[in-house]
């Protein structure tokens, strides 16, 4: 039986039977709901997301450092996180891919480049989807490496001038609110974000020709057989190392890691060196690990003018101590403090030669593009003399 529709002028009373309203009642109220319909219609505004305001010019510089897993990114993302004007996040989006573990990193680009445009925005409610308890900000992975998050507005325990004290920040500042974070991140010119889990530089497009954005990339590679033998030693990859094998279809293991990793680097150096689109003119920085740490202060240097930074006397002190082992491990934060030369060709010593052929054929494309020499036997393995950077690979700028 089809339910017939009931006029709206008429009201349902006890028995099933119907009277029609007052005409008066009836256009009073039609006038209400249209009074009201006309003021909200008035008064409504679009609600819009800063970040994607494409009409608001940049009033801050962004720089995303891509990198992959043990490849020297974080040493770099400190040598820019110790500057006053900078607020910094490690590997913000780490919290994308805890939260969607079954998904392959491919799939998971979109969500990751959403999260990074809003940390450029200083909107950092885009990380309530993943961490929708968050009260502190030492919730957030890795919160106690920003500089910024150590000191005013966002904690009180050192000034903002100041080298970071990560013990001292670790007893002062894990209750600090959720919220400081954003009100920390507008009150820098500079916003910094290190991230290792971008394998394509296209899904970046839409934050590189976004105005709102003054997006600056750089992108630091390094040599496989290095990367392979420092993530033989760090056991905190088995979550990455599974999203990446799934995107290569096959179990956890090195051989899928190092294949996608290696894959990922040359896909973006390719992207921006082969006929990139206008906008990434001058957006774009390539440089080896290999020769930044030959002269960190000048590279570090050259890098700040990329970005329209300047560097104090203080901080181009601690730069050099931290880069020369002259600061002592116990009064350090990072574990690569100590001679930067010599911390870059560790991996000779701990990788053995079969381990050494089987990531030059994993990865030969990538040693071939960034100019890594191949080593043809224990013997070249082991003798430092050899560089195995067979020329000088120009910092690119697009």
């Amino acid at each position: 039986m089809l339910l017939q529709p009931i006029h709206p002028s008429w009201k349902k009373i006890p028995g099933g039977m119907f009277r029609r309203l007052p005409v008066f009642r009836l256009r009073l109220c039609l006038l209400s709901v249209t009074v009201l319909l006309t003021v909200s219609y008035l008064t409504w505004k679009p609600c819009r997301l800063p970040e994607k305001d494409h009409n608001r010019r940049a009033t801050k510089t962004h720089l995303l450092i891509l990198s992959s897993w043990r490849s020297g990114s974080s040493f770099l993302g400190q040598l820019f996180n110790q500057n006053p004007e900078v607020f910094y996040l490690l590997e913000p989006t780490r919290a994308v891919w805890f939260t969607m573990p079954k998904m392959n990193p491919y799939q998971l680009h979109p969500p990751l480049r959403d999260l990074v445009r809003s940390i450029f925005s200083c909107n950092m409610s885009a990380f309530l989807p993943y961490m929708p308890r968050a009260q502190f900000i030492s919730e957030l992975f890795g919160w106690h490496e920003s500089r910024a998050l150590c000191s005013p507005p966002a904690c009180g325990a050192q000034q903002r001038s100041d080298i970071i004290d990560r013990p001292k920040c670790n007893r002062s500042c894990p209750k600090n609110p959720f919220e400081k974070m954003e009100e920390a991140c507008r009150s820098y010119s500079h916003v910094v974000v290190k991230e290792v889990r971008f394998l394509d530089l296209e899904v970046l497009y839409p934050l590189l020709s976004d105005p709102s954005l003054n997006l600056k990339i750089i992108h630091l590679v390094r040599d496989p057989r290095a990367i392979l033998s420092s993530r033989q030693y760090f056991l905190e990859l088995e979550t990455d190392d599974a999203i990446i094998s799934r995107g290569h279809s096959s179990m956890t293991n090195s051989t899928p890691v190092m294949q996608v990793i290696c894959k990922g680097q040359v896909q973006i150096y390719h992207t921006a060196s082969q006929n990139p689109p206008p906008f990434l003119k001058d957006r774009y920085r390539l440089i080896r690990f290999e020769d930044f740490v030959k002269d960190p202060l000048a590279n570090i240097k050259s890098l700040y003018e990329y970005v329209g930074l300047n560097m104090s006397s203080n901080l181009e002190s601690w730069v050099h101590n931290i880069t020369h082992g002259t600061i002592p491990k116990k009064k350090s934060f990072m574990h690569f403090t100590g001679n930067s030369k010599e911390i870059a060709q560790h991996w000779r010593q701990k990788l053995n030669f079969q381990k050494v052929k089987e990531v030059q054929k994993l990865c030969r494309q990538e040693m071939h593009m960034f100019g890594y020499q191949l080593i043809r036997s224990p013997a070249e393995l082991k003798d430092m003399s050899l560089d195995l950077t067979l020329h000088k690979k120009k910092n690119l700028v697009c």
